[in-house]
């Protein structure tokens, strides 16, 4: 792994600051994540994605456990951010990581 997260700077970001690609070592149950993130985020477990804002940047979560976070000024900036809402989506974490 390459530090924490695996974080690496996919492009430059549209509306400003970078894409930044980062990865849990679990993945997501699609049905708990949305259900923690009722009303902050668009969820979708069909399609395995949850997108909501937090500190200006977008995170976008997929079941896989991957994380994008738009508009982070730096690989450490996002590392900062994502270590913001770990606590908030641990929850659906599922045991097995997923391949």
């Amino acid at each position: 792994m390459r530090g924490k997260y695996n974080v690496k700077t996919l492009r430059p970001c549209v509306g400003g600051g970078l894409v930044i690609e980062a990865h849990f070592e679990k993945g997501f149950s699609m049905e708990a994540l949305c259900k923690l993130l009722e009303g902050i985020a668009q969820c979708s477990e069909r399609l395995g994605v949850a997108r909501f804002s937090h500190e200006g940047c977008t995170f976008t979560l997929y079941r896989s456990g991957r994380i994008d976070v738009r508009r982070a000024e730096s690989e450490d900036e996002a590392i900062r951010l994502i270590d913001d809402i770990k606590p908030i989506v641990e929850a659906a974490f599922v045991e097995q990581p997923l391949l």
